[in-house]
């Protein structure tokens, strides 16, 4: 069937403020996701087909860096990366000017059908039918969700009754699942401007009350849990 994902921490589908793009350079930059970087970027090189590689949703571009770096010591690339935010897309420009790059929606991607090899998807809406128009058959493509207790102490500072996140089958029409992988770990932050950043760069900001969100903000520490889950995907 195809995958209705509850992303909780994913983007907004119109795109995002400077405020958020800031916040989550700020929080990105402290190396606090590395572990999830650093696995999508090894299962890239593992599953590494062809040299037409895509990032969906590109954001500030911190994971297409990363990928990026790590695929082109193996020879040359043709990366090319999207997101809505034009604010966004300016930061990645400036990150690695070697990626193309645009300001486009993830459902209507300004390219050619079976145009990609590979393709990745960082906490984006999944636009399932673009996303199979612009791989070529037998191309792969590797997303990154939140797992079930991502964040949860940061939600447990916000809410009163905090919610795990909702993660449905991993079916994906169209696709073969080739691979999962689960990375949990603690984060611990310990000053406020990673506590601020983080919450910043995510929904809860928007939604959680004014005084809890004020709480949150002035808060010096926050222990919470990572978790992300990364599926790899065959077209066929």
């Amino acid at each position: 069937g195809y995958m209705n994902l509850l992303l909780s921490s994913c983007r907004k589908t119109h795109g995002d403020n400077r405020e958020m793009v800031d916040a989550r350079r700020a929080f990105l930059d402290t190396g606090a996701y590395f572990p999830l970087a650093k696995e999508v970027s090894e299962l890239a090189e593992k599953y590494f087909c062809g040299d037409r590689i895509l990032d969906i949703g590109c954001g500030e571009g911190y994971y297409t860096d990363i990928i990026y770096k790590k695929l082109s010591a193996n020879g040359e690339l043709n990366f090319s990366a999207f997101d809505i935010s034009r604010d966004a897309v300016k930061r990645s420009a400036k990150r690695n000017p070697n990626i193309r790059l645009a300001v486009a929606s993830a459902y209507r991607q300004p390219f050619a059908d079976s145009t990609f090899d590979m393709a990745f998807n960082m906490f984006s809406p999944l636009a399932h039918s673009e996303l199979l128009r612009v791989l070529r058959p037998d191309g792969i493509f590797i997303m990154a969700v939140p797992g079930e207790e991502h964040l949860f102490g940061l939600k447990k500072e916000a809410y009163k009754t905090p919610y795990r996140n909702e993660l449905s089958d991993s079916e994906l029409d169209g696709f073969s699942l080739a691979e999962t992988k689960r990375i949990k770990y603690t984060l611990n932050l310990n000053n406020n401007l990673s506590v601020r950043s983080l919450f910043m760069m995510t929904p809860y900001a928007y939604r959680t009350p004014k005084e809890s969100r004020e709480r949150v903000l002035a808060l010096d520490s926050l222990s919470t849990d990572a978790e992300f889950v990364i599926f790899v995907y065959r077209k066929l």
